[in-house]
């Protein structure tokens, strides 16, 4: 299972925590269109037919295969840098600055320092490069650019400040790099109140929260148990023909994953049994797993014993890797023990009991 996948999940494991304690509520009227849901198996094909396609790739090819080009060409670009740089500050101050003091020169000395990870030193040639754009010209550069250094460094107070300038733009759909690099700083960090903050300035604006913008919109309405605003916005982002929308495997991959768990917890698992049928018949590891899991789950609490204790032993079975695997393992135990008193109830006459 990919790095980036598995944090991800464990990222939002405390939903399957809060499905053990959500009663099955098979009388709850459906919340998915049939819309909806074909757009859900439509974005679970593409996603599989891309991770196909990737892991058939042939890394023999010809020209592609001969060198590690990109690696090549980091290295080589970090290795320029660093002697442009050497050979700029060998020279006299008067050849390193322009008789007319250019925003693009600042620009150009802040990319090489933010190259070669001397952030703060990037901070201050952006924080020149925007004193000197009066007119403006590169504000749509300088957002991302200045955002990503402040980002790098761990400098939450200039990330504030530059998701505040981005805030107040009236093209809003002009800054969204800027918003996501400041939503994934929030997050990663734990703040929630800045979270929450975020997600409500942006819900008035719907027309800009789609794409990886509405990706972290909804991962952090989820975050925060906002539950259907999240789902609203997962079931949008799944209805448009399988487009990835930019969005990375492991992104796609947590939304297949998180509409089915988040329509346990609003009470409509067998919308969600449906869901993640088709995601556990899947090919991508760990989202099917973690599907298998849920549905058996689910037919634990229905009381459907010999079912879950059936696919948690076929679970429990699985490769080591599992994130779940000890948790199947001592499900497949205890669905099995709850049969078995079952059984021993119905031959006491206690059938009633466990009718209820």
């Amino acid at each position: 299972m990919p790095t980036n996948y598995r944090k991800l999940l464990i990222c939002t494991a405390v939903l399957a925590w809060i499905v053990v304690s959500v009663p099955v509520e098979s009388s709850a009227a459906s919340r998915l269109t049939l819309e909806q849901r074909d757009g859900y198996r439509v974005w679970l094909h593409s996603l599989e037919t891309t991770v196909q396609a990737r892991d058939l790739e042939s890394t023999d090819l010809f020209p592609f295969g001969a060198l590690d080009f990109g690696a090549f060409a980091d290295s080589l670009s970090l290795l320029a840098v660093a002697r442009e740089l050497g050979d700029l500050e060998s020279r006299p101050r008067l050849l390193q600055e322009p008789s007319m003091k250019t925003p693009l020169h600042a620009i150009t000395r802040a990319r090489n320092h933010r190259h070669i990870a001397e952030l703060d030193t990037a901070l201050a040639w952006y924080d020149e490069a925007a004193r000197r754009d009066t007119a403006g010209a590169f504000a749509r550069e300088l957002g991302p650019e200045m955002m990503m250094a402040a980002v790098a460094a761990g400098d939450s107070a200039r990330v504030s400040n530059g998701l505040r300038r981005a805030l107040a733009d009236r093209d809003l759909a002009s800054r969204r790099a800027e918003i996501v690099l400041a939503y994934r700083f929030i997050i990663a960090r734990g703040d929630t109140s800045s979270a929450d903050a975020l997600a409500s300035s942006l819900a008035p604006h719907g027309d800009v929260l789609h794409g990886s913008l509405g990706f972290w919109q909804a991962f952090s309405l989820s975050w925060r148990g906002h539950w259907e605003s999240s789902l609203d916005l997962l079931l949008a982002l799944t209805a448009a023909d399988g487009h990835s929308l930019g969005l990375s495997e492991a992104q796609r991959a947590w939304v297949l994953v998180a509409i089915p768990d988040i329509l346990v917890v609003t009470g409509h698992a067998a919308e969600a049994a449906s869901l993640y049928g088709a995601l556990g018949a899947s090919n991508l590891d760990g989202a099917a797993e973690w599907a298998r899991c849920q549905a058996a789950v689910i037919d634990f609490l229905a009381g459907r014993f010999l079912e879950a204790g059936t696919a948690f032993e076929q679970l429990c079975g699985q490769k080591d890797s599992f994130a779940w695997r000890a948790y199947a393992c001592g499900m497949s135990e205890l669905s099995d023990e709850m049969e078995r008193l079952r059984n021993e109830g119905m031959d006491n006459g206690a059938a009633s009991h466990y009718q209820r």
